[in-house]
Parts: C-alpha cells; sequence; structure tokens
C-alpha cells in the first residue's frame, strides 16, 4: 500500500488515532506528575520533623558531654577545696595551740601529694 492510495477518510482515522496517542500520553504523564508533587507535599512535613529531631538529638548529645565535663570539674573542684581546708584549719590550729607543727607538716604532706598527683 501506497501513500497515494491512502483515501482522505483513513488519513482522517489515523489522525485521530496519533492524537488520541498523545492526549493519553500527556493525561498519564499529568497524572503521574501530580501524584509526585502530592507525596513531596506530603513528605516534606515528616522530613521536616526528622531533620529537627535530629538536630534536638546533635543538640542534648552536646549538652550531656557539657554536663559530663562540668561535673568532672566540679569533683576536681570539691578535692582542690579540700586540700585548701585542711591547709587553713592546720594553720589556725597552729595559732591556736603554738606548736602544732605535726598537723602543719601532715598538711603541707597531703597538699603536696595532691599536687603531684595531678600533673
Amino acid at each position: 500500500m501506497q501513500l497515494g492510495d491512502l483515501t482522505f477518510g483513513q488519513l482522517i482515522g489515523a489522525g485521530v488515532v496519533i492524537l488520541l496517542i498523545i492526549g493519553i500520553y500527556n493525561t498519564v504523564m499529568a497524572a503521574i506528575k501530580n501524584w509526585i508533587e502530592s507525596k513531596k507535599r506530603h513528605d516534606a512535613p515528616v522530613d521536616e520533623l526528622k531533620n529537627r529531631v535530629d538536630a534536638h538529638d546533635k543538640m542534648l548529645a552536646n549538652d550531656k558531654r557539657r554536663f559530663e565535663n562540668m561535673e568532672e570539674r566540679i569533683s576536681s573542684m570539691r578535692e582542690e577545696s579540700s586540700m585548701t581546708l585542711r591547709g587553713v584549719r592546720a594553720l589556725l590550729s597552729h595559732e591556736i595551740n603554738g606548736n602544732s607543727i605535726e598537723k602543719l607538716q601532715e598538711s603541707y604532706n597531703s597538699i603536696d601529694d595532691y599536687l603531684i598527683g595531678r600533673k
């Protein structure tokens, strides 16, 4: 069959079929595009919430680390305060009794051991 053998009705029919196929293709593609956009709109709040939760988890981990460091520093400060109070107590005892050299020597050794142990 050659192109010259086609009738006008057959050409119109072929054109209608081609237009029908193009219309179906456009309709299907538009439906797919709408479905993808709808899914993105639906997933956006979930993704945003997940990102916020992840950010909060990181902040909580940082805060936990800071608190642990603070607890260590506070513990160290307590030991230092204890050493200072021992020394002051020995000095007061020496002032009150007049001759508590043993307590002064004991406090000196205790403070010295503490300072050497910290290094």
